[in-house]
């Protein structure tokens, strides 16, 4: 199981994205907390996501998540990394679905080792943002991820967020916001 220090540098290195992306070319942040689940159970897991606009309905997804390990399982992902590159489908002024497929890396635990190596992710994912006004929106979001070439470690995350969209003026407004 993760350590409380082990926790904590997670934590704070998903802190210190945050900060380093408001003056990036980031459009959006997002703080999530949801479950992370395997065939043998569930754990909690946290994540932050920074969306970059690209041209048309395409965004560039940056995430990072933490979750304690689960000790039934054979292996288990405790950190994650991911670049997911989304497509957006506008279905009006509210509601924003997308899909989205993903390259990153994971830090895993096998169940009676010391330490894992870092392994490769893929991921897939769907979700809907739902504005809430001018800056903050909802998020909700399920991704299936294939951890590596080892079994057991692969799972599903389904997380719900907060999503602040960056109001300066050099920024594109979020799609779908409705208008005050």
């Amino acid at each position: 199981m993760m350590g409380l220090d082990s926790r904590r540098a997670g934590v704070a290195a998903l802190l210190a994205v945050a900060a380093g992306v408001a003056d990036a070319d980031a459009q959006a942040v997002t703080l999530a907390g949801g479950a992370r689940m395997y065939d043998e159970g569930s754990v909690v897991m946290a994540a932050l996501r920074t969306e970059f606009p690209l041209p048309g309905p395409l965004l560039l997804e940056l995430a990072g998540s933490v979750a304690d390990p689960l000790d039934d399982a054979p292996r288990a992902a405790a950190s994650l990394l991911e670049a997911q590159l989304q497509v957006e489908v506008p279905l009006g002024s509210v509601i924003t679905p997308y899909v989205g497929g993903g390259i990153g890396a994971a830090k895993t635990y096998t169940f009676g080792a010391e330490d894992d190596d870092g392994e490769t992710l893929y991921s897939l994912g769907v979700g809907a943002r739902v504005a809430l006004s001018e800056q903050l929106g909802l998020v909700v979001d399920a991704r299936m991820r294939d951890i590596g070439k080892a079994e057991g470690d692969d799972h599903t995350d389904v997380s719900v967020g907060l999503r602040y969209q960056f109001g300066r003026p050099d920024r594109p407004r979020f799609r779908g916001a409705p208008r005050n």
